[in-house]
């Protein structure tokens, strides 16, 4: 059985606090070292008591930040005070990209294990940046706290005494997110315990599985110059002339003249220059056309079957890797073993249930690869390959669009890269069937098919769509989280307001009226919306100061929100002009003194620097709700969120 320990460290100038506990045990170890208190020698002997125990440390961030403390106090234990923490710390904020930083130590070096629910979640990916104080929004924690102090300034003893408070409710709030993310650790144990993966695997993002299985199954050596400099295939031009295979045919005038567009295009892989895009009118809606793939769609409009007409969803299964092995697409310094390799992945998948660590392990691997083709750090980049994919993935896409628009009475309802939904006659279903068929023995390409009782799309990214044994796709704005395994992947989303999908649903499907649908939502957290503070900017309730991740409603008797920024220079000083070097600046302004405009270094309207304040939710009050037991269900402003629910309303 695992013994998991949460801990989390608070590094303050004149302040060291260590917090932690073991899983599903109430009670919570502290250890301080400070001018009032050195518990060094205590905290010591318990971490040797984690050690031997055979415990894995959990936090949250910890192996880019915490962890290095830790190493640092263990290999130096004589010499480690409050303020070698604090050094550390700086060193390691200044040097450190989100979750990666060269302070990190070797996972074989690690004298405790560790797991970071920050590198499992792939939070350290600059697009899924999430923190700490947004997950408990998310999860819908009674309180969301944020560090209550500066870490630089000198904290009082009623200052430490709160800061170990703030401290035990983070690692109780890691521990709430380690419970959610056990399915993930578990997954990645058994890989270890089955051999299929060796390293830091605990450790590893569902990306990095995939591509370090795919690894293995190629050989290090191949993909690997001296052990770990990636074999990689360098472009500066890929001409998509050059990739478009030569089986891609059109029958209709417009839609060879997208071939034709393509045929001319090219993708510069260094520099600002925009990447090659299209617009093009195609049975009956436009279509956009990009290096990354297509996308179109009809707009605000509902379909339902009947008697006389269908909806289908035909899309491509396992569209990347597909496209690859059906067309012997590789990274050109990989070669044909990279293709050879890339469809056993498919073939072995087959042979393993969805739901199986290995299905889910191969799945990965052909997702993960693929998306490490663009990744110049990678051992699989080289630009053309995933340009190879996309370009002609689309153009066969578009070739089943052209096929099915010959179909009387068909109409398409949207397309995208890998798929393609349409409203047919149920006449004409087997003409239907037999484009499907000869599109996929042409393409080598298989189809996946759903049939829809229903569908509400407001654009290609929003919609509801209702298939005929009765489950419900939600996109976009119409999404909302029902079951655990729904927030995978996606814990990294802005959950404000969910009463509002929910509400809308009610009166999509269901013909409930709006206000009656928000009436039915009897959650307080479904009200609720998050706000993150820019940096330098300060949020105010009335005339409140708020912390940086603010949770609030939209209130009847609540406040008027703003955010204030703080300006780059001193308030009441004329701003400096545009690229001068500071050199230069700094003897002016030495011969000129302050508040004295010169129009050699400040701008030439004569500004001045000044706070800027921004109304947020501007028109309505609201009221802060950190703290859940603030909510008020007499005061909910309604009328907000039906506003919002209404511009959701499809059809109209």
């Amino acid at each position: 059985m695992s013994l998991y320990y949460v801990f989390d460290l608070e590094t303050m100038k004149n302040c060291f606090v260590f917090n932690g506990k073991f899983k599903g045990d109430p009670r919570v170890q502290t250890f301080e070292m400070s001018p009032r208190k050195n518990q060094r020698s205590e905290l010591l002997s318990w971490l040797s008591y984690l050690q031997n125990s055979g415990a894995e440390m959990v936090g949250y961030n910890n192996v880019g930040f915490d962890y290095p403390i830790i190493h640092k106090l263990l290999n130096e234990p004589y010499t480690f005070t409050y303020d070698t923490a604090y050094q550390l710390c700086k060193q390691i904020i200044g040097s450190q990209q989100y979750g990666v930083n060269q302070f990190n130590i070797p996972y074989r070096e690690r004298i405790i294990p560790q797991i970071d629910l920050i590198k499992i979640n792939h939070f350290d990916n600059n697009n899924k940046r999430t923190s700490l104080k947004a997950l408990q929004v998310a999860m819908r924690s009674e309180s969301v706290e944020d560090l209550p102090y500066d870490p630089d300034i000198d904290l009082t003893s009623e200052q430490m005494d709160n800061l170990i408070k703030y401290g035990i409710h983070d690692i109780l709030e890691t521990e709430k997110f380690l419970e959610k993310c056990i399915h993930l650790i578990d997954f990645r144990k058994e890989l270890i315990h089955t051999g299929t993966l060796t390293g830091d695997v605990l450790n590893y993002s569902d990306v990095k599985i995939g591509t370090e299985y795919f690894v293995k199954r190629l050989g290090r050596a191949k993909c690997y110059v001296s052990g770990n400099t990636p074999r990689q295939t360098i472009r500066d031009i890929i001409y998509f002339k050059d990739i478009i295979l030569p089986k891609i045919q059109f029958r209709s005038e417009e839609y060879d003249a997208v071939l034709q567009w393509f045929k001319e295009q090219k993708s510069v892989v260094k520099g600002d220059i925009p990447q090659p895009s299209l617009q093009a009118r195609l049975a009956g809606i436009d279509f956009f056309f990009g290096v990354g793939g297509v996308h179109a769609s009809v707009e605000n409009k509902i379909f339902k079957s009947d008697d006389q007409f269908t909806i289908i969803d035909i899309d491509v299964a396992g569209m990347y890797p597909a496209v690859a092995v059906a067309n012997g697409f590789y990274p050109e310094h990989l070669g044909q073993d990279f293709v050879l390799a890339y469809k056993q992945l498919q073939l072995d998948r087959a042979q393993y249930k969805k739901g199986t660590v290995m299905n889910a392990v191969l799945k990965l691997a052909g997702n993960g690869v693929y998306g490490n083709s663009d990744n110049p750090f990678s051992c699989f980049y080289d630009p053309r390959y995933p340009k190879q994919v996309t370009v002609n993935g689309q153009l066969q896409i578009l070739q089943l669009v052209e096929a099915l628009s010959f179909i009387p009475g068909l109409d398409i309802i949207q397309a995208n890269t890998d798929g393609i939904t349409v409203r047919l006659p149920r006449r004409n279903t087997y003409l239907f069937d037999i484009e499907k068929k000869d599109w996929e023995r042409d393409t080598g390409l298989t189809l996946e098919q759903v049939s829809y009782s229903s569908m509400f799309i407001r654009d290609v990214n929003n919609y509801i769509c209702v298939s005929t044994d009765g489950k419900i796709k939600r996109k976009g704005a119409y999404w909302y989280p029902i079951e655990a395994k729904d927030y995978d992947g996606v814990w990294n989303k802005d959950f404000s307001m969910m009463c509002v999908p929910k509400a809308i649903e009610l009166f999509l499907l269901q013909g409930v009226k709006i206000n009656d649908a928000l009436r039915c939502i009897t959650n307080k957290f479904d009200f609720m919306l998050r706000f993150k503070t820019p940096s330098g900017a300060q949020i105010y309730v009335g005339e409140t100061p708020c912390s940086k991740t603010v949770r609030y409603y939209v209130s009847t008797k609540g406040q008027p929100m703003r955010k204030v920024a703080k300006p780059k220079g001193e308030i009441g000083q004329y701003k400096r002009a545009n690229k001068l070097e500071d050199s230069f600046f700094n003897k002016i302004m030495a011969e000129i003194g302050p508040n004295v405009w010169d129009a050699r270094i400040h701008t030439k309207n004569k500004s001045k620097y000044e706070e800027v304040s921004t109304n947020i939710e501007n028109g309505w009050l609201v009221k802060e709700v950190n703290d859940h037991s603030k909510f008020d269900w007499s005061d909910v402003d309604y009328r907000y969120y039906a506003k919002e629910v209404e511009k959701l309303i499809i059809g109209v």
